[in-house]
């Protein structure tokens, strides 16, 4: 079920401030990806990161790297204490020989912690393809 204005709007925020925060060196990811079962599948092979310790240090060092992500389009849907959003955005990419705008679709459920504050649960992140194989 389509989540309400609240959670919505809650859910919004975080994502926000987590792309923010994944756009700027040096920020702390902890307070975005410290749950104690955080999940996160990057868009690359192998990018499967478990638990706190994995997860904020994956995002430490995607976050250093000074890409500018956007969410164009969130979508979500709760049940409870749990949401769910589809996030439709893109990543400008600017390294040696490279400046792009990337299409980049993240899943991301959330959970509430015991102060009420949504935290990220699952991270799922992607590259649509125009020329998909699968």
């Amino acid at each position: 079920m389509r989540a309400d204005a609240t959670t919505t709007a809650e859910i919004e925020a975080l994502v926000l401030a987590t792309y923010n925060a994944m756009s700027t060196p040096g920020t702390d990811m902890a307070p975005f990806f410290g749950a104690a079962d955080i999940g996160i599948v990057g868009s690359g092979q192998g990018e499967i990161w478990l638990g706190p310790e994995q997860a904020v240090g994956a995002a430490q060092v995607v976050s250093s790297w000074g890409l500018r992500w956007t969410p164009h389009q969130i979508t979500v849907w709760s049940r409870g204490d749990v949401a769910w959003a589809q996030i439709l955005g893109a990543v400008h990419v600017v390294r040696e020989g490279i400046d792009d705008l990337v299409p980049y679709t993240t899943t991301g459920v959330f959970t509430r912690g015991e102060d009420a504050q949504w935290r990220w649960a699952y991270w799922g992140g992607s590259e649509p393809q125009e020329d998909a194989k699968v």
